[in-house]
C-alpha cells in the first residue's frame, strides 16, 4: 500500500498477515504455530481461548525470535496484564475495551481493538488503539463492507478478521485492509500454505 505505515505496526510491513493461533491444549498449538512459521509467516496472535496460552506465547517467542508473536482474544485488563507479563508484543482484543488502553500503552505494546460498527471503529481509534480489527469480517460482507468503512475512516488502520479464506485476501487489501487476520481457514498443510503465502505476497508486492 502507498500509505505510511505506523510506526508501531512495522513488523507487519513485509508481510501484512497475522496467523492466529487457537487450539484445545498447548501442545497443538505450539505444533500449529510451527506449521504457520515454516509457512512464511513472520507475525503470530495467540488466542487467550488456549489453554495455557501465556506459557504457549512464552515457548514461542523463545523459539520463534525472527517473528512477532502477539496474544488475542485478551477481554479483561487482568488477561492484558498476563499477556504483557508472558512477553506479548502486540495485544488484540475482540471488542471495544477501552479500558485497557492505558495498561498497553504503560507497557509500550501495540495495541489493536476490536470493533465492527462505525460507532465502535471511532471510539477504538480514539481511545488509543494503534490499528482497529474488524471483526467478524465475513459475517457482515468481506470486502464490501470494508470497502464502505474505507472512505469514512481513511486515517485509522483497520485489521479484518474473522472467517478469511485465501480467496478473500486480496479483495480485502484492495478494499483497504493495512493487513488481515487468518486462523481457522488456514489449515495445517505446510507445503500448501507456503505456496499460499508466496502467492499473497507477490499479490501485494504488484499491488504496491
Amino acid at each position: 500500500m502507498s500509505k505510511p505505515w505506523p510506526q508501531q505496526l512495522q513488523f507487519l510491513q513485509s508481510l501484512p498477515l497475522i496467523a492466529v493461533v487457537r487450539a484445545a491444549d498447548p501442545a497443538a498449538a505450539i505444533a500449529r504455530a510451527q506449521v504457520y512459521v515454516e509457512a512464511g509467516f513472520s507475525c503470530l496472535e495467540v488466542t487467550w481461548t488456549t489453554p495455557k496460552a501465556a506459557a504457549v506465547l512464552q515457548q514461542l517467542r523463545q523459539d520463534y525470535p525472527h517473528c512477532t508473536i502477539g496474544a488475542a482474544s485478551l477481554k479483561t485488563p487482568p488477561m492484558v496484564e498476563e499477556a504483557i507479563a508472558a512477553g506479548a508484543q502486540f495485544l488484540v482484543t475482540p471488542h471495544t475495551a477501552t479500558e485497557v488502553v492505558p495498561l498497553a500503552q504503560e507497557a509500550n505494546r501495540p495495541l489493536i481493538l476490536g470493533a465492527l460498527t462505525p460507532t465502535e471503529i471511532f471510539h477504538a481509534w480514539q481511545a488509543g488503539a494503534v490499528a482497529v480489527k474488524v471483526f467478524p469480517i465475513m459475517a457482515v460482507g468481506g470486502a464490501s463492507y470494508l470497502r464502505a468503512l474505507r472512505p469514512l475512516f481513511a486515517e485509522i488502520p483497520l485489521i479484518p478478521c474473522g472467517g478469511i479464506g485465501w480467496e478473500d485476501v486480496v479483495p480485502l487489501r484492495k478494499a483497504g485492509a493495512i493487513a488481515i487476520g487468518m486462523g481457522s481457514q488456514l489449515g495445517t498443510d505446510v507445503a500448501m500454505l507456503k505456496q499460499q503465502v508466496a502467492q499473497a505476497r507477490q499479490a501485494d508486492q504488484e499491488q504496491g
